[in-house]
């Protein structure tokens, strides 16, 4: 079935429930590795480092919002890696996942409305449209 498995992290509820499907996926098939590969967009991340007093302080923020996502995988005795990128995130999801023959990427959708989608883009619908492997967008309901 799938044995590399990428799985983008943001921090998110939308991206937590796509690594809590990775690590379904991945129970079912003994040997499947997980990548979450986390995506510093540059522009949030210039406003961030530019709103931040403290640069240890930020990045003891960014490790915290990941812990989270590490508790699961361990808990459930999931092979993982936490990877930290910058730039786009669509681009360097299809890169990353490109780079490492990963059989599929699940993603989360945040649900945006037609119009929000149209303007903004979606991060999940360019990267369904531009891989090259299987892609599961798992959207969120509240």
């Amino acid at each position: 079935m799938y044995k590399k498995i990428v799985v983008a992290i943001d921090g998110s509820d939308h991206s937590f429930l796509a690594a809590e499907h990775a690590i379904q996926l991945a129970k079912l098939q003994p040997g499947t590795h997980v990548e979450g590969i986390q995506v510093l967009d540059y522009e949030k991340t210039k406003a961030d480092v530019l709103h931040s007093t403290d640069p240890i302080q930020l990045q003891s923020k960014r490790d915290e919002k990941l812990q989270r996502f590490r508790d699961a995988f361990e808990a459930a005795s999931i092979q993982y890696k936490l990877i930290m990128k910058h730039g786009e995130p669509a681009p360097m999801i299809l890169e990353h996942a490109r780079d490492t023959r990963a059989d599929l990427i699940i993603i989360g959708s945040r649900g945006l409305n037609p119009l929000q989608e149209i303007v903004l883009g979606s991060v999940s619908s360019r990267v369904a449209k531009r891989a090259k492997c299987s892609v599961m967008i798992v959207k969120y309901l509240s």
